[in-house]
């Protein structure tokens, strides 16, 4: 993707996510076992949003 930014890392077990910001959209890169799964960017919603998703995915919460 062009001009993403990496702005913080959750990591928990086998699972990690990087919280992004794509042009003027926060998102999510995720993955498992170190291999990438997808990205998700959140329109309309802020870093605290990518930020809350990513630690939801790292806690088993949030499902890919």
């Amino acid at each position: 993707m062009n001009n993403k930014t990496t702005f913080s890392t959750y990591v928990n077990g086998d699972l990690k996510a990087d919280t992004i910001k794509v042009g003027n959209d926060f998102g999510c890169d995720y993955y498992k076992n170190a291999e990438f799964i997808k990205t998700e960017l959140y329109k309309g919603h802020s870093e605290m949003y990518a930020e809350n998703a990513a630690e939801n995915y790292v806690f088993g919460i949030k499902k890919i």
